[in-house]
């Protein structure tokens, strides 16, 4: 997906990983998350409104995925409300995580962030490269190898 485009699909991550991130100014990557297998991903803002995503979404490695379409979606719900409450039930843990991520960015050091990301991520912080997780921190590489090294040596 780039920026600019209208997300035609949510999807669901069955082979893979992928990152979720916009760009600044300067062209520098701000990585918002990261999605692996059994992970859904896309702009869910731009799903409903159909209004052009601020994000790039792109696979990290070979993925598979499996997409649904807006209407497809909204029949979804409609024919099997089960699937509407576990639905709604993953986008509330997602709000939590948003919440307690934008928290730690405030309140955490970026060692912190990186010890956090490792103990919560196990499987996903060896399958992305030491840049982009810079852009998931919210540092640069060069400081990422830093806290990786000083981190390695304890």
């Amino acid at each position: 997906m780039q920026a600019g485009d209208i997300t035609k699909y949510e999807y669901y991550i069955t082979k893979g990983c992928l990152k979720v991130y916009t760009l600044d100014e300067d062209g520098a990557p701000h990585i918002s998350m990261f999605a692996v297998e059994d992970y859904w991903t896309g702009d869910m803002a731009s799903f409903m409104t159909r209004e052009p995503s601020r994000y790039f979404i792109k696979a990290t490695e070979d993925s598979e995925l499996l997409g649904i379409s807006r209407t497809n979606y909204d029949l979804l719900f409609q024919e099997i409300p089960k699937f509407e409450r576990f639905y709604r039930i993953l986008y509330q843990k997602s709000l939590i995580n948003y919440i307690k991520r934008s928290n730690h960015g405030i309140s955490l050091s970026a060692e912190e962030r990186y010890l956090e990301f490792k103990r919560k991520y196990p499987n996903i912080v060896h399958r992305i490269t030491q840049k982009d997780l810079a852009g998931y921190i919210g540092i640069t590489p060069e400081f990422m190898s830093k806290i990786i090294s000083k981190v390695n040596r304890m």
